[in-house]
């Protein structure tokens, strides 16, 4: 399939269609040398790796998604050069053994320093949200697209990833989060690298007869089969933050499920299956 049959078969809005031309774009340049895009959420992040890999591109061989840390959400598009996958053999960690090729890809997109982490440190006035941190960077006339994900350590601060370009213009220009003065300081990039996962999950176990769409959505939001099928029919639920309205549709682990009015979910294991012949599934609410 060429590219522009791809693009056209996988977006279904204009701006889908502008953000896999400009992907579209990135693969013809990387041939010069690694190229970097912008910020993609999770659901951005899902559609370019469809349309890269129907481009036949494998991803931590000449693609990958790096946010700055590993529990990032919020990641860059970094393309590499072909000659990438025949260096791979020889790089190595610091006890000489070969890196797989997500660490390495990795590696190689932190050095490119496309993007930087920055501290931020309020007074303790009064308590931050990430609400606050990101009205404050808006306010100050900043694309979402050149900001990364903000983890919020505790009431007071929080680690900002954005595009390096940025980082010299914020570590001056924002002053204040909310009705609280901040300061603002670069991080290294181990400490970057060193960043907690700040986000919470409640851990939801069940079982269901089959791995269709309507089961496991009645397991996560706790409802009955019928009011869960009732909600994907009417579109209330995206899965991989795309919307799905077939209940019959079969889940693998690992995927994203938005259910409207009751969260989102991820649907990460299925643990064998119980004395009835049900599967016992495992899901995690972020909270």
């Amino acid at each position: 399939m060429s590219h522009e049959k791809s693009i056209a078969f996988l977006a279904r809005t204009e701006e889908e269609r502008l953000l896999l031309a400009h992907t579209d774009d990135l693969v013809s340049r990387a041939d010069g040398g690694t190229v970097s895009g912008d910020f993609l959420n999770l659901g951005e992040q899902f559609l370019v790796r469809a349309f890269l890999n129907q481009c036949g591109k494998t991803e931590n061989l000449d693609y990958a998604f790096f946010g700055g840390y590993p529990a990032a959400e919020r990641c860059m598009l970094f393309l590499f050069p072909s000659y990438f996958a025949d260096t791979l053999p020889y790089m190595t960690d610091d006890a000489g053994n070969p890196l797989a090729p997500a660490d390495a890809a990795a590696l190689l997109c932190a050095e490119e320093h496309a993007l930087t982490a920055l501290r931020i440190n309020g007074s303790g006035y009064r308590t931050l949200s990430h609400r606050d941190y990101l009205g404050s960077l808006l306010a100050l006339g900043i694309e979402r697209c050149v900001i990364g994900d903000i983890a919020v350590l505790d009431d007071r601060s929080a680690v900002l990833f954005v595009k390096t370009a940025m980082a010299d213009f914020l570590t001056t220009a924002l002053e204040r989060i909310g009705s609280d003065k901040v300061t603002v300081r670069p991080l290294s990039d181990e400490d970057a690298h060193n960043t907690p996962d700040t986000r919470r999950w409640e851990q939801i176990s069940d079982t269901v007869a089959s791995p269709r769409l309507d089961g496991i959505v009645a397991a996560a939001a706790n409802l009955s089969r019928e009011k869960a099928k009732q909600l994907v029919s009417g579109g209330f639920v995206d899965v991989d933050f795309r919307p799905c309205e077939h209940p019959d549709t079969e889940l693998s682990p690992g995927c994203y499920l938005s259910i409207r009015g009751h969260g989102r979910y991820l649907f990460s294991e299925i643990d064998g299956t119980s004395k009835k012949g049900r599967l016992r599934i495992k899901l995690k609410k972020l909270i």
